[in-house]
């Protein structure tokens, strides 16, 4: 196969992946990425996506070794750090979170990434209230 034909292959993955994911299908989604680095090993968005779909499986060491491969990748990816200092705080490792999101804020996180967060955060804490 060619270089080209590879990056078509992986883009389709990775655009089933995030289909997968928004659906709440997250096996499914790491399997796409999983498929889209494959064929693309420097594919950071891929790497960043499936460490999201880890963290959204409470699999906090395997989110946090996507973010740092997408880290390596793209240096700059503010929400990288961002989302890999959330999933330190879940590990209890509140040096390593806070080191992390300071990175996010000098790169420049972007206000959609924190916002989507509060949100689904609140989200979860309204429910976890409503069942009380």
């Amino acid at each position: 196969m060619t270089k080209k034909h590879n990056q078509a292959c992986a883009n389709t993955y990775y655009s089933q992946g995030l289909v997968h994911s928004k659906n709440g299908e997250f096996d499914k989604a790491i399997k796409n990425y999983t498929k889209a680095i494959a064929l693309k090993p420097d594919y950071a968005e891929a790497y960043y996506n499936r460490g999201f779909v880890y963290r959204m499986k409470e699999d906090y060491k395997r989110a946090i070794e996507d973010y740092t491969k997408a880290i390596e990748i793209d240096p700059h990816n503010a929400d990288a750090y961002y989302r890999r200092s959330r999933a330190w705080l879940y590990l209890g490792e509140e040096e390593k979170a806070k080191l992390d999101m300071k990175t996010a804020s000098d790169i420049g996180i972007k206000n959609t990434t924190a916002i989507d967060e509060i949100l689904r955060d609140y989200d979860r804490a309204w429910k976890t209230l409503g069942n009380l």
